[in-house]
């Protein structure tokens, strides 16, 4: 669904703004906007203030409603299909496709998959429990309302007991199981400040990895064979998060020398990331080589308990975007050593 052409942004005076000029807050807080620009939007009267055209000279308080009106609204286009797994009058299971951010972004705001499920089910208070990076696709729970989430938001392993993901990573993945219990923060002082990187010091993570299958792979086609990934083939990976840091998953395999086939930060050093966030648009060139349009990693089974039911339940999903469905189009689920729950 499109966004549309007029939109309305709200947010409240915060604290440590209290009394002081809103032109000055608005162009403290959201930078998207220069002071320059803040100026020329609320002196033509696209902000407002409790109800109230605002001018160069409004102070605002503590708990003020100030409302931005966007003329000519657009954001860059997302999937916004999913798929609906379990609903009951207080949770929803569905599954996210991937390319879509759970929340809103420096550029989407109106087709976060947030809002594409308020919408979708006529729900505003729905509320993800837990999210997804946004080039990840797979099974996401909702509460739907406040309370709900408030209740168990902070004990969310007593309901989602278990969560597995499929990775499809470059070369032969090692068998049997494989733990990673590699701590993991980001770098302040890293070319990437949002990659999570092994520090001693890090947060404690936990992973285990099962190897599914491997499958021959085809070398990038359109670099020279120089250049070339040496081993063609391919492993599926069932991997269970034990805890949930960011990235988890993404930064234990590329710190076990398998970064995830097509994500654009934890392989080739980051440089896709980076020609992307510098404003540039990945080329196909640059997708052959990544090997993927989106990164190869799908949420696709998880072991539920709520509260009111007698025994846990396990919901699985394969809406794999295209490019993965095609990497696991031979693989046979029922036989290829899935973790029984």
């Amino acid at each position: 669904m499109s966004a549309p052409k007029d939109m309305f942004f709200e947010s409240d005076v915060r604290p440590e703004q209290n009394g002081r000029l809103l032109l000055d807050s608005l162009s403290e807080r959201f930078t998207y906007h220069s002071r320059e620009e803040w100026s020329e939007k609320i002196s033509r009267g696209l902000v407002t203030i409790n109800g109230n055209p605002a001018t160069l000279e409004t102070l605002g308080y503590r708990g003020d409603k100030v409302i931005y009106h966007v003329e000519n609204y657009s954001e860059p286009d997302v999937p916004t299909h999913y798929e609906t797994l379990f609903e009951d009058e207080e949770f929803l299971l569905v599954a996210k496709p991937a390319g879509v951010p759970v929340h809103h972004t420096g550029r989407i705001f109106y087709n976060t998959f947030t809002a594409i499920i308020r919408r979708g089910f006529d729900c505003e208070t729905a509320t993800p429990m837990h999210r997804l990076d946004r080039d990840t696709g797979g099974i996401m729970l909702f509460a739907k309302s406040a309370d709900t989430a408030s209740r168990f938001q902070k004990h969310l392993d007593r309901i989602l007991l278990r969560k597995f993901y499929l990775a499809v990573v470059p070369g032969e993945f090692p068998e049997g199981e494989v733990r990673c219990d590699l701590p993991l923060s980001e770098n302040p002082s890293a070319p990437i400040r949002i990659k999570m990187y092994h520090t001693p010091g890090g947060k404690p993570c936990s992973t285990v990895f099962r190897r599914l299958a491997v499958s021959p792979g085809a070398a990038p086609k359109s670099v020279s064979s120089e250049t070339a990934v040496e081993n063609s083939c391919r492993s599926l990976v069932e991997c269970e998060l034990l805890t949930g840091r960011k990235h988890q998953i993404r930064a234990h395999l590329a710190e076990l020398g398998f970064p995830i086939v097509g994500d654009r930060l934890y392989s080739f050093d980051g440089k896709f990331y980076q020609k992307m966030s510098g404003g540039g648009s990945l080329s196909e060139e640059d997708f052959d080589l990544l090997g993927a349009r989106h990164q190869m990693l799908y949420a696709y089974k998880v072991q539920l308990q709520l509260p009111y039911w007698d025994e846990p339940r396990v919901f699985m999903d394969f809406h794999f975007p295209e490019d993965m469905a095609t990497a696991l189009k031979t693989v046979d689920f029922t036989t290829a050593g899935s973790q029984p729950l």
